[in-house]
């Protein structure tokens, strides 16, 4: 899905409330209130791109909080002349955003050919220009019409639903429709790990030959929910699907900061070799050094003291990017 929101300033908050596993929780609505908090989220009032039929209001019929749930329903009503639907879509932009990190909510979704809900990130600043030049990330879509599939997908320039090209995955499992599921991402400066309820369904790896207009993903983003129907992806609408209330449900949405200070990072003379290693990584130096690897999530993998010539073995490890660190020199490493 694709929408850009324009505003002419940008309020960072980050609140570090806990750590969890190299990351620092800087964003949570668990919605335990009865009303939206709009310290936290804001209201899309107003037509969406992608042919979507609905109108989206801010009102109670389409966005509430109850009983420990966010709950956007869809209705079938004339809220404009225009438009047969009405449903609801909030943003966090300028009061929840991160850049690299992991993000996460626990969502229900629902059942009917026309749903199209969706859980997605855009950027705090078009820095790289309009959609889709500043990228999208879209975390979880789901479309009634095919009810065990649930797709991940990323829109840069050269990669976008526009031109027919850009980069998705699917997986497809039964009850996702109605019953909640963990939708999350992994996200580093050079990969994006997609994951339904902890297990990897897709992987994006950053080609190293892009500049921004392959891989935008070194700015702040911020996360999006939504319930639309009809549209480019929601397709034909049953109206019969209305007899029953249609309603997406968010028990809570997270986002965590990276730990790892990525652009900290520094060159240095220390010969380590290959950069893009298989099985071992080969580490070169003059003087007795203590060396640390790390993944891309900035867990310790080995600890080893090297004198001379070393060979480290590694092929127990998975594919992905590594840091091999001294007290003051780090390289960046690719499996």
């Amino acid at each position: 899905m694709k929408k850009v929101f324009v505003f002419s300033f940008i309020v960072l908050i980050c609140l570090t409330v806990s750590a969890q596993g190299g990351y620092s929780l800087v964003y949570a609505d668990e919605f335990d209130g009865t009303t939206l908090d709009l310290t936290k989220w804001n209201i899309q009032v107003g037509y969406a791109a992608n042919q979507e039929q609905e109108y989206y209001t801010d009102g109670t019929n389409n966005i509430r909080v109850e009983n420990g749930n966010l709950i956007i329903t869809a209705k079938k009503e004339n809220y404009v002349v225009d438009r047969n639907y009405s449903s609801g879509r909030i943003y966090s932009k300028s009061k929840g955003f991160i850049k690299y990190g992991k993000v996460e909510s626990r969502i229900s979704v629902p059942s009917g050919k026309g749903t199209w809900p969706a859980f997605w990130m855009m950027p705090q600043s078009s820095v790289y220009g309009s959609w889709p030049k500043s990228g999208e990330i879209d975390i979880m879509e789901h479309i009634g019409s095919n009810p065990t599939m649930t797709s991940h997908a990323v829109h840069t320039a050269l990669k976008n639903g526009t031109i027919g090209n850009n980069w998705f995955a699917k997986v497809y499992q039964a009850n996702m429709e109605n019953n909640f599921h963990i939708y999350s991402i992994q996200w580093d400066p050079d990969q994006i790990l997609f994951y339904v309820d902890n297990v990897n369904t897709g992987t994006l790896y950053r080609n190293f030959t892009d500049t921004s207009t392959g891989w935008p993903f070194d700015q702040y983003f911020y996360v999006i929910l939504n319930l639309a129907i009809g549209g480019t992806m929601g397709g034909t609408v049953d109206d019969t699907i209305f007899n029953n209330p249609v309603e997406m449900m968010v028990d809570y949405v997270h986002l965590y900061q990276l730990n790892t200070a990525v652009n900290e990072l520094q060159d240095v003379n220390l010969q380590v070799y290959p950069t893009k290693f298989s099985d071992v990584i080969n580490v070169k130096t003059d003087t007795p050094t203590s060396v640390k690897l790390f993944n891309s999530l900035g867990k310790e993998i080995l600890q080893k003291d090297i004198t001379g010539d070393e060979t480290l073995k590694t092929n127990q490890l998975a594919s992905g990017i590594y840091f091999l660190k001294t007290d003051n020199k780090t390289f960046k490493l690719i499996k």
